[in-house]
């Protein structure tokens, strides 16, 4: 059985042995400077950390990870919007920071996958009892709308109620944009909104499946060009662009030339999907998971969740 070392001072750590200790043997630490000890006395799959801890607080913690046991994977929890901190976050290179509280089946999912690097890929490995699944394949810039205007109405006829359609559309249009043209080398042609055929060979597939409750839709590329520190970097210049937004709001400064769509894709799908996974096989395939239960509509987090397969 896997061993999970979960670093907690609050009460929140009650909830998270009622997650996880079916599945692993979890074993508790109240600070940064406890957990390194038993990071040195135990075979550790998977830490889970509060950001803020007495004394030394995760950062330290993940540095120390990284210094001395890179084979062992973090995500940190927090209940504060994970902006504030996003520079560390950046600097680190942390992939899987979670906005709490988060669902038992949400987070012990992602714990598994992190740990087994197994069946990250597919909707199927996310939605359990499908009922039906269709797919799409883009080869062209110009069938990215009617392909977007297809999975909603899709969408739709199964029962479904979007409850922000402009919110999805926006979502799905960038995330497939991105597969289409930064993924293939287009970057340019993207900023210029040039209008591109992938070469014979290359596409980006879309699928989109339901059971009785969930609905999820995935967006594939084949190129895996995509990788943590790009994913950071993209949110980290979309979050700067956002202060200086705010700032010029303020002073009145004019900040055209400061400001681009660069990093924006991504970080929708962070801010607005209800539950994402950015899942990576380098240089072989890159998928963003969107996931929607019926009962709730697209909010706002401040999550992070990638799962990288480095074999």
């Amino acid at each position: 059985m896997n061993t999970i070392l979960i670093v907690d001072h609050t009460d929140y750590k009650n909830i998270l042995k009622d997650y996880f200790s079916s599945y692993y043997t979890v074993l508790f630490a109240d600070c940064a400077f406890d957990a390194i000890s038993i990071l040195n006395m135990h075979d550790i799959d998977l830490v889970i950390s509060q950001v803020a801890l007495p004394g030394d607080n995760a950062f330290d913690l993940y540095n120390y990870l990284q210094n001395h046991y890179t084979y062992i994977p973090a995500i940190m929890i927090t209940e504060s919007n994970i902006d504030i901190f996003f520079d560390e976050i950046f600097r680190q290179g942390i992939g899987n920071v979670l906005k709490i509280p988060v669902n038992k089946n949400e987070f012990v999912q992602l714990a598994d996958k992190i740990i087994s690097r197994n069946n990250i890929f597919g909707l199927s490995n996310y939605i359990h009892d499908i009922i039906e699944t269709n797919s799409i394949r883009i080869n062209a810039s110009k069938q990215i709308q009617s392909g977007v205007d297809t999975i909603l109405a899709t969408i739709e006829s199964w029962g479904f109620t979007i409850k922000n359609k402009v919110v999805l559309s926006l979502i799905l249009n960038e995330m497939i944009i991105n597969a289409v043209y930064h993924s293939h080398g287009y970057t340019h042609e993207k900023e210029m909104r040039v209008p591109i055929e992938l070469k014979e060979g290359q596409y980006v597939d879309i699928s989109f499946c339901h059971n009785a409750s969930t609905y999820g839709i995935a967006v594939t590329d084949y190129q895996g060009t995509l990788s943590k520190e790009k994913i950071l970097e993209s949110i980290h210049k979309a979050i700067e662009q956002e202060q200086l937004i705010l700032h010029a709001a303020k002073t009145g400064e004019d900040i055209t030339d400061k400001i681009s769509e660069t990093g924006r894709g991504i970080d929708l799908v962070r801010k607005l999907a209800s539950e994402f996974y950015f899942v990576i096989q380098k240089n072989k395939r890159t998928e963003i998971i969107l996931l929607f239960e019926s009962s709730s509509s697209i909010q706002t987090s401040s999550s992070l969740k990638i799962i990288e397969d480095m074999r």
